[in-house]
């Protein structure tokens, strides 16, 4: 496909997202782009808004899936506006089920040098879980890799990726292995990758409970605050309780 035809795809779904009126309230004391933080320009639609518009579809949407993929592979690292990647990463919740699993695993971790903000971030982390929860192989080495990455954004793919959602994984990898990627960011600077170290431990208390109490006693004066309000979300309340008296009493140290 040429590279003028992509550009007029490109301008099509761009175009046609600046068309719709967004369905939210305006509010002068949220700032939607701040919130997000992304540079790119967001149009403000709501999510069902956008996923309305990707289901309308687009002129080219009839065509094969490969073909579609090349379109939204452009529109992803070419378009400046937020929602209209987020309309290649839509695409892809269809494709990574259906392409080779080792082909779409390596064309997207490319993606993650355009990822800026959580938001894209974390749909391309389903993306991931879905793959390594299918080729756990092919994948881990490279969550690995990027653990250890100068890419905030790949470390914090590292920790997200192996459960994401758990409760939507049909195959739940092993403790050790989650945890071997958890415990060299818990002391990370940034601050979307200690979140992500804190969803990470949530989701595995879910899957593993027991361990992962244990895990969070033991470290309970390592793991940063922010990690520690989304680690401990959904643990019992005397669990937190206990986790919180511990960090108390570390802290007066």
């Amino acid at each position: 496909m040429n590279n003028k035809t992509l550009i007029q795809f490109k301008n099509e779904v761009e175009q046609t997202l600046s068309s719709i009126k967004s369905t939210r309230k305006p509010s002068p004391d949220f700032d939607l782009q701040k919130y997000i933080g992304t540079h790119f320009y967001v149009t403000g639609l709501s999510m069902p808004q956008l996923r309305k518009a990707f289901q309308h579809g687009y002129s080219f949407s009839n065509k094969p899936l490969p073909e579609q993929f090349e379109i939204y592979k452009y529109l992803f690292f070419n378009s400046e506006v937020f929602d209209a990647m987020l309309q290649s990463l839509f695409f892809c919740e269809k494709y990574v089920k259906q392409a080779e699993p080792e082909y779409i695993f390596n064309e997207l971790i490319d993606w993650i040098s355009r990822i800026d903000n959580w938001a894209h971030s974390d749909m391309l982390t389903q993306h991931f879980a879905y793959l390594h929860e299918v080729r756990p192989e092919l994948v881990y080495p490279h969550l690995q890799e990027w653990n250890k990455s100068k890419n905030p954004w790949m470390r914090r793919q590292s920790v997200l990726s192996p459960l994401c959602y758990a409760r939507s994984r049909k195959v739940k990898p092993p403790f050790n292995k989650i945890i071997a990627l958890v415990k060299p960011l818990l002391n990370d600077p940034d601050y979307y990758v200690q979140k992500g170290v804190g969803w990470c431990l949530r989701e595995t208390g879910i899957v593993y409970p027991e361990k992962t109490f244990v895990f969070l006693t033991e470290y309970h004066h390592v793991i940063t605050s922010t990690a520690f309000a989304a680690a401990a979300e959904k643990l019992p309340a005397k669990q937190k309780e206990q986790l919180k008296l511990l960090r108390k009493k570390s802290r007066k140290k």
